[in-house]
C-alpha cells in the first residue's frame, strides 16, 4: 500500500482525508502541534515536526520519510513550500506533490501572481503595492499581505483616507502589502491537479457558500466557464503538482482570479469526496485527452466536535 505523509495535519481536512483515503493508502499526518491532529487518526500515524522556520525542519521531514518509507509527501502549509521545493532531490526517493520551485515562488507572492497573469493578458483585479500610487483603485477595496494564508491580515478599506492612514501606520512594513479592487461576484476555490509531467488532468471548481478564513460550506459545481478559465491559467503558467486557484465569477461571467495557492487547499477532501484522486493523478502516467470527470453537486458542511481528555492519566 502506498504510504503518504500530509503536513499541516492539524488542519480541518485531515479527519475527512483519514476516512476517505485509509482504504487506499497508508496515511500519515505531521504538524508542529501534534496534539492539533484530530484524535480519530491513529497515534502511530501522527508525527511532530518543527516549524518550517526551524533549521531542523527538513532533517525531521527527511527522517520521518526514511523511517516510515513514505512514498509521497503532500505539503499543506505555505511556509514550508519553497523550502521543500528546493529539497526534492534530498528527500528522494520520496516524491513531493508540489508545483515546481519557480511556480511556488511566484504564486506565493500575491503581487507577483497578479503581475504574472496580467502579463499573459488574463483578467485580474487591479492591484498595486500599497506603498505606490493607488489613485486608480475603487473603494471599498481590499488590502492584504503579499504573503499569507487564511485571510490573515486582510482588510476591507472603505475610503482613500482610510487607505492613506493605514499606509502611514504600517511604516516600513508597507512594502509587504498590496491594495486591490474588491471584485463582486460568486467566489470559487478551484483545485488543479497535474501529473509529474505537468499535464493538467483535473480541474474541480468548488462554489464557496460560507467562508471564515477557511471554507465552511461549499459545493462542487461543474461550471464550464470557470473550468475553461482555469485551464487557460495552466496553459500560460504550467507546472506539475496540485495547486488551488481562488477567483470571483462576476455577474457578467468574467472569471477574476485573485489568489493562487501553490498547495492543496482546505477543500482538498471535498475533491476526494467527489470521486477524484489527486494522488493517483499526480503519480500516474497521464495520456488522457480530457480532464477526469467528477461527481457534480457534492457538498461540504463543516462542523466542530469536542474532545475531552484527563491529563492526570
Amino acid at each position: 500500500m502506498l504510504k503518504v505523509l500530509f503536513t499541516g495535519g492539524g488542519g480541518v481536512g485531515s479527519e475527512a482525508l483519514w476516512k476517505l483515503y485509509s482504504d487506499r493508502y497508508e496515511m500519515h499526518f505531521a504538524d508542529a502541534n501534534v496534539r492539533a491532529i484530530d484524535p480519530i487518526i491513529a497515534l502511530d500515524r501522527c508525527h511532530e515536526i518543527p516549524w518550517a522556520s526551524d533549521p531542523k525542519f527538513v532533517n525531521k521531514i527527511n527522517a520521518i520519510c526514511k523511517q516510515y518509507k513514505i512514498d509521497l509527501l503532500v505539503p499543506g502549509v505555505d511556509e514550508e513550500l519553497l523550502i521543500l521545493a528546493k529539497e526534492i532531490n534530498r528527500l528522494a526517493p520520496t516524491k513531493i506533490m508540489l508545483p515546481n520551485y519557480n511556480f511556488v515562488q511566484t504564486m506565493s507572492d500575491k503581487f507577483l501572481m497578479i503581475q504574472a497573469l496580467s502579463k499573459q493578458r488574463l483578467p485580474v483585479p487591479l492591484t498595486y503595492l500599497l506603498k505606490e500610487d493607488f489613485s486608480n483603485i475603487d473603494f471599498p477595496c481590499i488590502v492584504k499581505p503579499r504573503k499569507g494564508r487564511g485571510s490573515r491580515g486582510v482588510r476591507v478599506i472603505e475610503t482613500k483616507v482610510e487607505a492613506e492612514m493605514l499606509k502611514r501606520t504600517l511604516g516600513e512594513a508597507v512594502d509587504k502589502f498590496v491594495i486591490q479592487n474588491k471584485i463582486e461576484g460568486q467566489e470559487y476555490t478551484v483545485q488543479m491537479v497535474a501529473n509529474m509531467k505537468g499535464q493538467l488532468l483535473a480541474v474541480i471548481p468548488v462554489k464557496v457558500d460560507l467562508k471564515r478564513g477557511i471554507t465552511i460550506n461549499a459545493k462542487v459545481e461543474n461550471n464550464l466557464n470557470v473550468i475553461g478559465a482555469c485551464r487557460l491559467i495552466h496553459e500560460v503558467e504550467p507546472t506539475i503538482g496540485c495547486y488551488n486557484i481562488q477567483l470571483m465569477l462576476t455577474d457578467k461571467g468574467v472569471v477574476m482570479p485573485f489568489e493562487i495557492n501553490p498547495r492543496i487547499s482546505t477543500t482538498f477532501c471535498l475533491v476526494v469526496a467527489a470521486n477524484v484522486d489527486p494522488i493517483d493523478i499526480f503519480l500516474g502516467e497521464g495520456g488522457l485527452d480530457q480532464l477526469v470527470s467528477f461527481t457534480d453537486g457534492v457538498q461540504l458542511r463543516r462542523h466542530w466536535t469536542n474532545h475531552f481528555t484527563n491529563n492526570k492519566q
